[in-house]
């Protein structure tokens, strides 16, 4: 079973679809001529932004919308002028494509061309381009309808408002309301990406709004979401889990995802390992895994989605009873931990068996002097206190 390289034709197969729902769209243009595409951080000044806003997903499954999430970077070049951002799209994050823009004199204005590649598959010589237009929900009878794409191909540019000391760059001219009844939810005016192989729209985003974050701090992330599972059946396929990273801490401030990663448990809160040999050369890591980055990439990783390369039936199955995901939060060493969040794919074997055993695992460590005061890169004497997955604690002296 071949899987797809691109994150909106993975996205595609997961999607939940929309009743009764058509996915056509109507040509954007020219595609352009020359793949140039930024995947090399560029030199100059980074800074990390929050996302928000809101999107859409067209697939041949239906539609869906709903809150921007994620982080992106921009880095300032030392020109004073040009910038570069990377993954502009929400749904394009985990890809590493950096698009060119330009800074205005004043530094209020951020003007980033459309055409620009936002994901290409050299192996199928087709990609996600940036385009400018409105989608419109078009009633065929019956409970089905067409969401049309129409582009302004007037329009040679996406502007965004710079407001320095709220530290905010705002999409110019978007508008849409993704929390309407449906159909009014897939009526969208901003950002699109569209394939450049037959220029269908895939993705649309607007009221889109960038936040510069503040230094991380190392508190713990708030639980992720467990989604999905499903099982290939046999050796033959890939049996597949799907997830939601949530890049917030538990006061719901945003986290900065070069601090974030995550970790797969099964049944008892059993480690999963990712093993060289298995997956190594396919997915670019010399070691075995058992934390994976936020964002990182492969063959067999994706924003979110991990695939294993064994079915889970037959008589070696690697889990009998559920499937979970924790979120590790790792700031100046000290890490925090979520839960173990759990999808139950299976009965629990374990249900009416008393005195179960089960492993707990490490969900924060806090550091405070001998003030009391909370620390997060202590040095000499200080107190620290692990919590448990069982909600224990346990209060030890160290010395940093």
């Amino acid at each position: 079973m071949k899987k797809p390289l691109l994150f909106l034709l993975v996205l595609a197969v997961s999607l939940c679809a929309a009743a009764n729902s058509h996915t056509l769209s109507k040509p954007t243009g020219k595609a352009p001529a020359k793949v140039d595409i930024i995947t090399e951080q560029p030199e100059g000044e980074v800074v990390t932004y929050a996302r928000s806003g809101e999107y859409m997903t067209v697939s041949l499954y239906g539609y869906i919308t709903d809150q921007q999430v994620g982080q992106l970077k921009i880095v300032y070049d030392a020109d004073g002028t040009t910038v570069y951002i990377k993954d502009p799209l929400c749904y394009g994050e985990g890809q590493g494509v950096w698009v060119k823009g330009e800074l205005s004199e004043d530094g209020t204005t951020i003007s980033v061309p459309l055409g620009q590649y936002v994901a290409y598959n050299e192996e199928y010589d087709y990609g996600l381009i940036l385009s400018w237009g409105a989608t419109e929900a078009i009633d065929l009878g019956d409970d089905f309808y067409w969401v049309m794409f129409t582009p302004e191909d007037n329009v040679e540019a996406v502007n965004y408002a710079v407001d320095a000391e709220q530290g905010t760059i705002s999409m110019v001219g978007s508008e849409g309301d993704a929390f309407a009844e449906e159909p009014n939810n897939w009526n969208a005016l901003g950002l699109a990406g569209v394939w450049s192989d037959d220029l269908s729209v895939a993705t649309i985003e607007w009221k889109t709004v960038w936040t510069a974050m503040s230094d991380a701090v190392a508190i713990a992330p708030a639980n992720p979401e467990a989604t999905e599972f499903f099982d290939c059946g046999d050796e033959s396929g890939y049996t597949r889990f799907d997830f939601n990273i949530n890049l917030q801490d538990v006061d719901g401030n945003p986290l900065n995802s070069d601090n974030v990663s995550y970790s797969i448990f099964t049944d008892n809160n059993q480690l999963f390992v990712f093993d060289y040999d298995t997956y190594g050369p396919n997915n670019g890591f010399e070691e075995d895994m058992t934390e994976i980055p936020y964002g990182f990439s492969g063959y067999d990783f994706y924003l979110r989605r991990v695939y294993f390369y064994r079915t889970n039936e037959g008589d070696n199955p690697f889990f009998n009873w559920r499937i979970g995901i924790q979120v590790h939060n790792t700031v100046d060493g000290v890490r925090n931990s979520s839960d173990i969040v759990y999808l139950e794919v299976y009965p629990n074997p374990y249900s009416g068996i008393e005195g179960l055993q089960t492993t707990k695992t490490v969900t924060s460590e806090r550091y405070y002097n001998l003030a009391g005061q909370a620390v997060t890169n202590p040095t000499g004497i200080a107190i620290k206190v692990t919590t448990y997955s069982d909600g224990t604690t346990t209060t030890t002296k160290v010395v940093k």
